[in-house]
């Protein structure tokens, strides 16, 4: 006769879980606050979502707080400080610093990328999508600083069974005058075809300015206005940069092998500098959009990268986040220092116990160890391989350990 038994045991005298380390790990789309240069967020990419602080120009971090819910893809700060996320079927705001947040829920919404009016804290501007007999290419703006929204479907000229909105810029000069990028899927060609939208009446209407070279390269995930001059515009598809001078109506190829080309973003201290992510890279231009200059150094190696901050206060400082961590920039994006203190975010995926040290392999960061008694002190440990993490570790008790290389 077979008996089993199921043990529970409580956990609720230990309280919740905190990290020891290493520092590091998956940080996302932060942001600089509009009155404090030196005031950052950011967001981990773990859930529940941590919620980090800095206040020393991202020199050092702290964890603040958290919310759950869905996956955040986006975070900003409007004039009056107050921090708006947006994410699958759900915003998040806070009035106080990020210390607590409002769950807003919206069902069957998707906000992708988010931006604030530039002098009314109430209005906050979004691309998405939403479902509709299928999902569909949407506009969402509020009027309550991100506690509610409405939706806009933006039509699609075509055969299209789904599409999707990926980015949006708002002029700071003139916030009427807005632009969207995303793509839709042709079930004529089986492929993605990419879209831009621009609106010159504060999102009533919006119009196709695709740029016609485009047609092949599936998205825009990136598109951004320059801050004095709305009739100087850029979209990012997948292969390219486009650049336009006369407000989306004809558009130049300002750079040809330029991938990806997300959050496309001008600098308020010197609006002539724009910066791109590129996934592994940061692209930089210093004469708005012209030509472009791929930055890696202090980066390679790295991925994940999908937002740039352009410091407001002072055009050399820039910040951007990986998968691994924090990076800065304080000669205007041409090289990047890697900053990890307070940053506890880690995604653990193997850990064991062998002679008295602890390994423990981290996501995207490596192999480290520590003694595995009294305070941790980490180091990390050069791994036999290099072409991937560890899903998992074992001792075999004579001191050797073994390693399965892979996602298992």
């Amino acid at each position: 006769m077979l008996v089993q038994f199921l043990v529970f045991i409580t956990l609720a005298g230990y309280g919740p879980w905190a990290s020891i380390g290493p520092e590091g790990g998956d940080v996302n789309t932060p942001v600089q606050s509009p009155s404090n240069a030196q005031e950052l967020w950011a967001l981990s990419g773990t859930n529940p979502t941590q919620v980090l602080h800095s206040t020393d120009a991202g020199e050092t971090w702290e964890t603040l707080s958290s919310f759950t819910g869905s996956t955040p893809y986006d975070m900003i700060a409007c004039p009056n400080g107050n921090l708006v996320v947006g994410g699958g079927s759900r915003t998040w705001t806070s009035t106080n610093g990020g210390e607590s947040w409002t769950t807003n829920s919206f069902s069957n919404t998707t906000f992708y990328d988010l931006e604030p009016h530039p002098s009314n804290s109430n209005e906050v501007f979004a691309s998405g999508y939403a479902y509709d007999s299928g999902w569909k290419f949407a506009y969402m703006h509020s009027a309550d600083g991100g506690n509610s929204f409405s939706t806009t479907f933006i039509p699609v000229s075509g055969t299209f069974t789904q599409s999707y909105g990926k980015s949006i810029a708002v002029s700071k000069s003139d916030p009427s005058v807005i632009l969207l990028g995303g793509y839709a899927y042709s079930t004529t060609t089986d492929a993605n075809v990419p879209f831009v939208f621009k609106s010159s009446n504060g999102g009533t209407s919006f119009t196709d300015v695709t740029p016609a070279a485009a047609a092949s390269q599936y998205y825009f995930y990136g598109v951004g206005i320059h801050p004095t001059d709305p009739s100087i515009m850029l979209a990012g598809s997948l292969y390219s940069m486009y650049r336009s001078t006369d407000g989306g109506s004809n558009w130049s190829v300002a750079a040809a092998s330029q991938t990806y080309s997300y959050d496309i973003t001008f600098s308020d201290a010197d609006p002539n500098l724009v910066m791109a992510a590129g996934n592994s890279r940061v692209y930089s231009s210093t004469n708005a959009g012209v030509s472009w200059t791929t930055q890696t150094t202090g980066l390679t190696g790295l991925s994940g990268i999908q937002s740039v901050v352009l410091d407001w206060n002072n055009a050399s400082n820039a910040f951007t986040s990986s998968t691994s961590g924090f990076h800065k920039s304080t000669n205007g994006g041409s090289s990047w220092t890697e900053i990890l203190e307070g940053l506890l975010v880690g995604r653990v995926l193997a850990l064991e116990e062998s002679q008295g040290w602890l390994f423990m392999n981290m996501q995207d960061m490596g192999l480290f160890k520590t003694p595995a008694t009294g305070s941790p002190v980490w180091e990390e440990v050069t791994t036999p391989l290099a072409c991937g993490d560890f899903c998992d570790i074992c001792a075999d008790g004579s001191g050797t350990l073994l390693a399965l290389e892979g996602s298992g």
